[in-house]
């Protein structure tokens, strides 16, 4: 009993917590989840979770990525601490996104050629966007697209619930049900990649709000899904300081990560 107390009172509190539950509730609850996210639901209940101190920004109606650039101009937004890391350490970062982006998108391992190919892209002034893009456009991926792995009903309910929610857009459960894994994966990130553009041209606010909201949800609901900490917080707060702080182009693709990631365990689940 005594190195249960002991145990107690080191566990850090988060805010998060502290502003809805008891504070012994609360350490008691980062300590078993963290040998098991589960138990501590089963035991305690869900954790309350406070309302986001700001709201979805408004979705329009029609936000397909325009193909007329000529009248089409950015917001720009100033340099940030990532830009200015040594190119060495940023190209790690880059390693490490590839290596994710092709274990998300194709459930498998990227070769030592491709990571190879893609990080000189990218160091050449190549987007990560443009790379997600190439690899869900290429050869291999209609490949798996034309193979027969129907969603399962969790992932039906996830890509309706989003699409609702964070697109405006309303989809017939039969009609996803009829897509393959693949191409619903492609199909909602690229609309919502649609979206973040949209707001890009108009208020870097609104995509920092979107983003920040999505992601505190997805870390809320989908926590064992995910694979760190950063992705894991459930609060929009943290989300949005973080989408502040980092490029544009790494808010998408962290996106584009959490997307395929989560909806490819959710086709696990029975």
């Amino acid at each position: 009993m005594k190195s249960l107390i002991l145990l107690l009172s080191l566990v850090s509190f988060s805010v998060y917590a502290q502003v809805s539950e008891p504070s012994w509730k609360t350490s008691l609850r980062t300590m078993i989840s963290k040998i098991n996210p589960n138990a501590a639901e089963y035991f305690l209940g869900k954790a309350p979770v406070p309302p986001a101190p700001f709201k979805l920004p408004d979705i329009p109606k029609n936000f397909q990525k325009n193909t007329d650039t000529s009248t089409y101009n950015k917001v720009s937004k100033e340099e940030t601490e990532y830009d200015r890391l040594p190119l060495e350490r940023r190209r790690s970062f880059d390693y490490k996104f590839l290596e994710e982006l092709f274990m998300a998108t194709r459930k498998s391992e990227a070769r030592d050629e491709d990571l190879s190919n893609w990080l000189n892209t990218l160091d050449q002034g190549g987007s990560r966007e443009g790379i997600y893009q190439a690899l869900v456009l290429d050869d291999v991926y209609a490949t798996l697209e034309n193979m027969e792995e129907s969603p399962t009903d969790r992932l039906v309910n996830f890509s309706q619930s989003f699409a609702e929610k964070y697109l405006q857009l309303n989809y017939d459960p039969k009609v996803l049900k009829k897509n393959n894994l693949y191409t619903l994966k492609r199909t909602l990130t690229e609309k919502g990649l649609d979206l973040m553009e949209f707001y890009e041209s108009k208020d870097l606010d609104a995509l920092y709000r979107w983003y920040a909201l999505l992601s505190a949800e997805l870390g809320r609901e989908y926590s064992p899904l995910l694979q760190n900490d950063v992705r894991k917080d459930p609060t929009a707060e943290f989300h949005y300081a973080w989408a502040k702080s980092m490029p544009l182009q790494h808010i998408k693709s962290e996106f584009i990560i959490k997307m395929h990631t989560v909806m490819n365990g959710l086709q696990l689940l029975q």
